[in-house]
């Protein structure tokens, strides 16, 4: 027969209730075995579950139903750790690393963290990789012992999945303080454009795609502008590329008004260019000057 203890601190009556749902679905998936499983109060304001397996099998087959009760058991502990603990290891961690300049910082970090942990985005430790590794360190713990505290256990236990937590909240630190410079550099070429002096009466944007224009004056004739003019803007030691020739283009003609021609004018260039220039920016979404651009880029592509 056996007969597991897990304590834990659930932290609020929700989360109680989520963790005996947990174990109570993954004692109702074992199949041709009686298991019995209560809750009760335990010491310091803990929940204690309680799993006893039957005494009537033996042997071999005792063996194979406590690794089956085992299997079990560490599923239900693993998905409750992983929905209920995980975001909370994560700001552990990320409180123990790093510092920020303000609180507001760093419940943007922590906001950044909590959306990667949910989305399972790029940082190559899925949610279901992530319950695995957690899943196996419960699995060979419950091998050797019937006594489970889960804090413990999370805390102490858990360095490989606190690592690839750790990874996530390296990723979002850098995110972040690639946007925060972003902003900045952003924001000084607003100040440098609020005080230019416009020498461009009107150019017109036409865009072609992604951060590819051609620049076009009031007579819709090409501006040439030489390739080594404007401002070289870089971000992170990262050049901007596409989107650093054409701000740093405009920058160099400061255009009095700047109609962009699109058909896309949520394109993060757009917002870049609408930022930085503000009221000189007007959006044209469809003229007979952007019927007759796209039909010729499209009409190019194709060919």
């Amino acid at each position: 027969m056996d007969f597991f203890t897990v304590r834990v601190n659930c932290g609020s009556a929700e989360s109680e209730e989520r963790f005996k749902a947990s174990l109570q679905e993954a004692v109702s998936s074992l199949h041709n075995r009686e298991v019995r499983l209560r809750f009760q109060a335990a010491a310091g304001g803990m929940l204690e579950a309680v799993l006893m397996g039957s005494p009537e099998a033996s042997g071999g087959e005792q063996a194979a139903g406590d690794l089956q009760l085992i299997d079990c058991l560490s599923q239900g502990i693993a998905e409750y750790i992983i929905r209920e603990k995980e975001a909370v290891i994560a700001a552990r961690v990320m409180r123990r690393d790093y510092s920020f300049e303000s609180r507001e910082e760093a419940e943007q970090v922590h906001e950044m963290v909590n959306r990667l942990l949910a989305e399972d985005a790029v940082t190559g430790c899925a949610r279901d990789q992530r319950k695995t590794m957690v899943q196996e360190a419960l699995r060979e713990y419950l091998q050797s012992s019937s006594q489970l505290h889960l804090e413990g256990f999370v805390w102490f236990r858990l360095k490989a999945y606190e690592d690839k937590l750790r990874e996530i909240v390296i990723y979002a630190v850098d995110e972040f303080l690639l946007d925060k410079q972003y902003e900045e550099f952003i924001g000084l070429l607003q100040y440098f454009v609020y005080f230019q002096e416009p020498l461009t009466p009107l150019v017109h944007l036409m865009h072609k795609q992604e951060s590819e224009f051609a620049i076009l004056n009031e007579q819709f004739t090409p501006i040439r502008v030489p390739a080594s003019g404007g401002v070289i803007a870089r971000i992170a030691d990262q050049e901007m590329q596409m989107e650093d020739v054409i701000v740093s283009t405009l920058i160099s003609l400061s255009p009095d008004r700047i109609l962009i021609h699109t058909q896309e004018p949520d394109a993060q260039v757009i917002t870049t260019i609408s930022r930085i220039f503000g009221e000189r920016v007007e959006i044209c979404l469809l003229c007979p000057h952007c019927q007759l651009f796209h039909q010729e880029t499209r009409r190019l592509d194709q060919g």
